[in-house]
């Protein structure tokens, strides 16, 4: 565990350091949930050491309705207000990464942060997990993935208007 977080804060640390590298994004608004309704969702890329990196932001209603179109019971977790999800793909092969361990740090507006694993999904081919953003403000998220034995970081900036 100690570990982890020595990874997440240097990733957070170069992301600071070197912004046009770690931080080279660009947002959507975009999508159409499986009912064929409009989705809303932001998303954030970055191509880290040939891999690249899609945070996709979603308010947990719309998280909630797009599980609901796909027929899952699933439920937002108590206490959070956003779902976050990060599709890792190889560059060269075009191939979704789904044998990957993948941690996420999210840094708030005032300091505080949350630190979790983000759970694989095989049907999405994505890893996500629930947090809470309460404020209005500049988040930044931050990950560290592991595909075999080589460690990646990438990280982006989330504004909660």
């Amino acid at each position: 565990m100690k570990r982890w977080i020595f990874i997440l804060i240097t990733a957070a640390a170069a992301g600071l350091a070197i912004p046009s590298v770690t931080l080279a994004q660009h947002a959507h608004g975009h999508g159409a949930a499986a009912g064929g309704g409009a989705m809303k969702m932001d998303t954030r890329e970055v191509l880290v050491e040939g891999v690249k990196v899609v945070f996709q932001i979603m308010t947990n209603a719309e998280h909630k309705k797009m599980l609901s179109d796909m027929k899952s019971k699933e439920e937002p977790e108590k206490g959070t207000t956003h779902n976050v999800a990060v599709v890792l793909t190889d560059e060269k092969t075009k191939k979704e990464i789904m044998d990957a361990q993948v941690k996420m740090k999210l840094l708030d507006p005032k300091g505080g942060e949350q630190v979790k694993s983000l759970r694989a999904s095989e049907a999405m081919k994505s890893f996500d997990n629930y947090f809470n953003l309460p404020d209005k403000g500049q988040y930044q998220l931050l990950v560290a993935f592991k595909v075999g034995d080589q460690t990646r970081n990438a990280g982006v900036y989330y504004d909660r208007k």
